[in-house]
């Protein structure tokens, strides 16, 4: 029989352990497409179909020329597999355990794996592979190695004593560690070395598995060459004679005791268990990270739309200390309206010739004065602060989603690069429409209407103020000298005001109505101005307003969906690691299991 036969419990774990392996395989499936992970998901397949067949694969692995063919024939004693192998090979040489040599090799896996039969692997079930080596010209080479490497049981790595650690052994190395397999080096070639420089190459290689991969694996030194034509190395696998040419004997004495020590069912069952809990481990670490990296994603979305919040309250601010400065130039406007009233609402006033020209141009100097170019002035500057705050606002939370994409693109590892295809088009829309808003702002037309509007304002506000005014005056003509009243417009102020103030009467009721007439004078430019300053006070507010409800919009279409898409994704990810630490746990209760499980040989 070629295979172990397993019965009674450990057939039992053995089961188990497929359903386990096939069950990480699942969720490596559902983590995403990326980089690695279909490749991982098959490993674990493969390796659960190989454990549905059991057997216990000793995998060679090594760079090409460096005698694993070799070494392989040293190790069975016989020269079955061809020798000299060039790059050009890439085949797969598996050579299972029989009761008699076949030399005639059966090809299988679509031309990929060469099958032999020997009786020398190491007894029923051990199957020795040789693997394309690891420095190969061609890509296929590094892909087959690599999946009977995760296949592997035991991994005996030849290095050649002439150029011992090149980079891909190293890398090679790495990945085996990574795999969680148990590691044999072997360092072939020892025949083209002297004594002191074997010594020196061990501890070499010994020094730089310590140091650059926290590697210790047991080390022989060996010659195939002269294994393999030394008639002394005769005899089987587990046979030892009085010599060691080549120092092979020394390797066939650790694998039978490692096979002694631990029945090859058992370490094939604690092998692919290594292999899933390296595969769990790596997965779960990338889980980690996504949701580390989610965490920081979401802490970056709560900055902004708390800094959008504080950033809309903050034009209250602002348009509280415009609107400060704006009444204090309305107040002195008032009061320098007032005293022009005071100055110009007289009988000698009165007198002259009612020239609302003249009028307007002295109100205007006397009273309007420098006002329009005052309260221009503050709302170009309240205008250009909202204006500029919100340009540097806008291009740092353009500057931030922009990092925050490209460190999406970067970090993302292969565990779930589609996640966050999703949240990433939310981000471009955001950028888009930050960049959008950033460009509004090179318009000046807001402020040049609002300029605008206010020169209007004024312009009107004058001309009104004064027209009424003038009336006042004819009032005071009409007051002063009925008779001299000859216009038609004065004929009917004539009418409607000399009549109350005859019945008045007497020079105090004369002073009163006198008084009078200013008080509404007065209160005419007051009411006038308050509602010119109503008026250049809704007109800020309503840019604020209109500020504001565009960096709430912003947070409500944008930032929202980030962050449902956030919370979704956080979501799946702690689930699946949640799965991942549960097969864990199985993995280590199973392993428990194994020990207490007696084979009886």
């Amino acid at each position: 029989m070629a295979n172990i036969v397993l019965e009674g419990p450990i057939a039992d774990a053995r089961e188990r352990e497929i359903r386990l392996l096939h069950e990480i395989a699942d969720i490596v499936g559902q983590v995403g497409d990326g980089d690695g992970t279909t490749e991982d998901r098959q490993r674990l397949q493969q390796n659960a179909a190989d454990l549905q067949d059991m057997f216990f694969m000793v995998v060679v692995v090594g760079e090409f020329n460096a005698g694993k063919s070799s070494f392989v024939n040293a190790l069975l004693r016989d020269n079955i597999l061809p020798m000299g192998i060039t790059p050009t090979t890439d085949a797969i040489e598996l050579i299972r355990w029989s009761n008699r040599a076949d030399k005639n090799p059966v090809w299988r896996e679509a031309g990929i794996v060469r099958e032999w039969r020997h009786p020398n692997t190491g007894g029923p079930g051990v199957v020795i592979v040789d693997t394309p080596g690891t420095g190969s010209v061609f890509r296929k080479h590094e892909r087959i190695a690599k999946n009977f490497l995760s296949r592997s049981d035991l991994v005996i790595f030849l290095l050649s004593a002439k150029r011992a650690f090149a980079e891909t052994e190293r890398l090679y190395l790495e990945l085996a560690r990574d795999y969680g397999k148990k590691i044999v080096v072997i360092i072939n070639q020892a025949d083209l070395l002297e004594k002191r420089e074997r010594k020196e190459v061990q501890a070499f290689v010994q020094q730089q598995l310590s140091e650059l991969l926290d590697l210790r694996p047991d080390i022989f030194m060996v010659s195939a060459k002269q294994a393999l034509t030394d008639k002394a190395s005769a005899g089987g696998l587990f046979t030892t004679g009085t010599g060691d040419p080549g120092g092979i004997n020394a390797v066939r004495e650790h694998l039978r005791k490692i096979f002694e020590r631990i029945p090859p069912a058992k370490q094939k069952l604690y092998a692919q268990l290594d292999f899933a809990d390296s595969v769990t481990r790596k997965y779960t670490a990338a889980l980690d990270k996504q949701i580390a990296l989610i965490t920081s994603d979401t802490a970056l979305a709560e900055d902004l739309r708390k800094e959008l919040e504080s950033q809309a309250g903050a034009l209250d601010e602002q348009l509280a200390t415009a609107r400060r400065q704006l009444d204090q130039v309305f107040r002195e406007l008032k009061s320098r309206g007032h005293d022009y009233i005071g100055q110009n609402l007289t009988l000698q006033r009165a007198t002259r010739t009612l020239d609302r020209n003249e009028m307007r141009e002295e109100f205007e100097k006397q009273v309007v004065g420098k006002a329009l170019d005052q309260i221009v002035s503050i709302s170009e500057q309240y205008v250009n602060a909202v204006v500029d705050n919100s340009r540097r606002y806008w291009r740092s939370i353009l500057d931030r989603l922009t990092r925050l994409e490209s460190t999406l693109s970067q970090e993302i590892s292969s565990v779930d690069a589609t996640g966050y295809a999703e949240q990433r088009a939310a981000l471009q829309d955001a950028i888009a429409i930050a960049d959008a808003e950033l460009k509004s702002y090179t318009d000046n037309s807001l402020a040049e209407n609002l300029r605008n509007m206010f020169r209007t304002n004024l312009v009107r506000f004058s001309a009104g103020f004064t027209a009424a005014l003038g009336g006042i005056l004819a009032v005071i003509l009409g007051l002063a000298a009925p008779g001299a009243v000859t216009t038609a417009a004065g004929a009917t102020l004539a009418t409607l005001v000399i009549g109350p103030a005859l019945l008045v009467g007497g020079g105090a009721a004369a002073m009163l109505y006198w008084r009078k007439l200013k008080r509404d004078a007065n209160q005419e430019l007051d009411t006038r101005l308050d509602t010119l300053q109503l008026s250049y006070n809704e007109s800020m507010l309503d840019l604020t307003n209109r500020e504001r409800n565009r960096l709430l919009q912003y947070g409500q279409q944008i930032l929202s969906p980030v962050f449902s898409q956030l919370s979704v994704l956080s979501e799946r990810y702690e689930k699946q690691r949640d799965a991942l630490h549960e097969r864990g746990e199985q993995s280590r209760q199973l392993r428990q299991e194994i020990d207490t499980i007696e084979i009886i040989s």
